[in-house]
């Protein structure tokens, strides 16, 4: 919960948080008169407890005002941040996922360097800078290999978590501490206290905003790249206003929206200058007011759902005439790419077949497929514990049954910011699963959900009300993904059929016709469930088939495709020769040898 949710969360309790906050006050004609912040007596401070502006607080002694987490703040003297992990203890207020395991990272050494005295103080007084400013950042220069280098600190509670070196001669020589943090430039120089705080692409765009009175931070890998975001989201929690000022071209207006849609498009404004960047719109001679009408005149987004058809028609010509190499959605991959099919963001597949025919593994399968082409997942399956499951992930990962202990390190470590788990193993409420799930989405940037069944949600399979109950629960599973531009992967199981010599098909999944109906695609998996040592079975023939039943939106309504199993590796193959494969590269020793 941010500050801008907390915040309303407290305004919906204003009268007992005035009270909590200012025992020595009196209710008063819909307000809570006290004394000053300080103490004193007298009725200086009045908080509005009911109405529009429930919440909002003055007090006319100092010239203070704000919300209720700024007068926590006031009060008890402490930081925004720390006003907020009070005011949620106050509340009861939990967040809605457990933390994760902190990244270890590599603390830069102090630099070589020296206060910028000849071409980095030229170099950025030629931007527009003042040495006032190069000295509130700690800017610094370095001579090394007969190049000059600024050096660009990023300091954050008084520690170097990262360095940045840029030759002033050559912007493509550009590079940052090896196994650094990735994290947000300038934070030492932000107010503890502040609420408002701007971000932009680079470091002396935060810095010419800082030189007219802005306090901003600096991405360090351009528009594109969001690690930082991991890093200094609770940082970030405490700001009801974010501004961003990201660069005018095309990269930089996507990476705008794209970190907006993370933070919460709800608290940001994307400003929008009459020049390339910040820097540029200073060189060009912009003053504090400038900026300042820049930042008025910044509206926050439409809704998505609001769109002119105009903005769509780029996109359409793509579909009919795409253009080489451009990017696309993730295809479905298993030994190699399966073209007819793409995983569209928005949208809910629905995978089935008979018990032990191989669904849950198929599904598994796809996904590493999906990981290996950059995207990130979040599985819950409640009749397997995470071990179990990232254990049939290291065998198809590999396409060994028995991979050495170090290349299963390797599988790790490249799962470990591609896979996540929903801890839970039994039933779990549907509500909450979407609740985690849309924290995973706007932290991590998991785009691909899996809810392995139905059938261990609190959704009922059967009795009284089951039928309304399932099309609800499809319902906000649509909801959820269009509104959040994921894919959510649903397994459900099929009525039980008199013979399952044949796959099943759309109409036989088992409960309301509306799971298939809100579906987008539907998958079905069948197994021949052959016998590998039986010579007289024809093994060249396919072992298992997966049914493309339905797809709303692509151009392919149904494909069957023949395949084959490799049992060892626990992978479905494209080719009779039932050759596994790697997805995880590893140079070392591959797999166990029996002694």
């Amino acid at each position: 919960m941010n500050a801008a949710e907390l915040s309303q969360r407290m305004a919906s309790e204003a009268a007992a948080i005035a009270q909590y906050l200012l025992p020595g006050g009196k209710r008063q004609s819909g307000e809570w008169k006290a004394g000053s912040i300080n103490g004193d007596e007298g009725k200086s401070l009045s908080v509005r407890l009911s109405g529009a502006k429930a919440g909002v607080w003055a007090d006319f002694a100092s010239g203070e005002s704000g919300d209720l987490l700024d007068l926590w703040a006031a009060v008890r003297g402490v930081s925004v941040s720390q006003a907020m992990t009070e005011a949620k203890q106050y509340l009861g207020v939990r967040d809605t996922m457990p933390e994760r395991e902190v990244k270890s990272f590599k603390r830069p050494a102090k630099p070589q360097c020296q206060t910028p005295k000849s071409a980095v103080l030229e170099w950025l007084k030629s931007r527009g800078l003042t040495e006032a400013t190069l000295a509130a950042f700690k800017i610094a220069e370095q001579i090394r290999d007969g190049k000059t280098y600024a050096v660009f600190p990023y300091l954050r509670e008084g520690v170097l978590v990262n360095v940045k070196y840029r030759n002033v001669a050559e912007k493509k020589d550009m590079r940052q501490e090896g196994g650094a943090e990735p994290c947000l430039f300038g934070w030492h120089l932000i107010d503890p206290k502040a609420r408002t705080v701007a971000i932009c692409e680079g470091e002396i765009d935060a810095m010419s905003l800082h030189q007219v009175g802005i306090a901003a931070l600096s991405v360090n890998a351009g528009a594109g790249n969001h690690q930082w975001l991991e890093n200094d989201w609770d940082r970030l929690d405490r700001f009801s206003e974010i501004l961003i000022f990201f660069d005018s071209d095309e990269a930089g207006q996507k990476g705008a929206k794209e970190v907006a849609k993370r933070i919460g498009a709800d608290r940001c404004k994307l400003v929008t200058l009459p020049a390339k960047d910040a820097n540029d719109y200073l060189m060009q001679g912009a003053d504090a007011s400038d900026f300042d009408q820049a930042i008025q005149s910044a509206k926050p987004q439409d809704p998505e759902e609001l769109r002119q058809a105009s903005d769509f028609i780029t996109r359409v010509k793509s579909m009919f005439y795409p253009a080489h190499g451009e990017e696309r959605d993730p295809v479905l991959r298993l030994d190699r790419d399966l073209d007819w099919f793409e995983f569209r963001a928005g949208e809910l597949s629905v995978w089935t077949g008979y018990n032990g025919h191989g669904k849950s593994l198929m599904l598994s399968q796809v996904l590493l497929g999906l990981m290996q082409q950059g995207e990130r997942v979040t599985v819950f399956s409640g009749e397997m514990t995470p071990e179990r499951q990232l254990k049939r992930v290291v065998k198809q990962a590999t396409g060994l049954d028995r991979p050495t202990p170090q290349y299963i390190d390797a599988v790790g470590a490249w799962v470990n910011d591609k896979l996540w788990f929903f801890n839970v193993v039994g039933s779990a409420w549907i509500d909450r699963l979407l609740q985690v799930f849309l924290y995973a989405s706007k932290r991590y940037g998991v785009r691909h959900f899996v809810i392995d069944s139905l059938m261990m949600t609190d959704v009922p399979e059967d009795g009284p009300g089951s039928m309304t109950a399932q099309k609800e629960a499809v319902r906000k599973l649509c909801d959820f993904a269009r509104r959040n531009g994921c894919h959510l992967h649903l397994v459900a199981h099929p009525r039980k059929g008199q013979d399952e010599s044949r796959g099943p098909g759309k109409l036989d999944v088992a409960g309301s016709s509306k799971i298939t109906d809100g579906a987008d695609n539907v998958f079905t998996v069948w197994s021949a469930r052959k016998d590998e040592n039986d010579p007289d079975v024809d093994q060249d023939k396919a072992d298992a088939r997966l049914e493309l039943q339905k797809q709303r939106n692509g151009d392919v309504q149904h494909y069957s495709q023949p395949l084959w199993f490799c049992k060892s590796a626990q992978q479905f193959a494209t080719s009779s020769r039932r050759h596994a494969v790697s997805y995880v590269p590893f140079s070392g020793d591959v797999a166990y040898a029996q002694q």
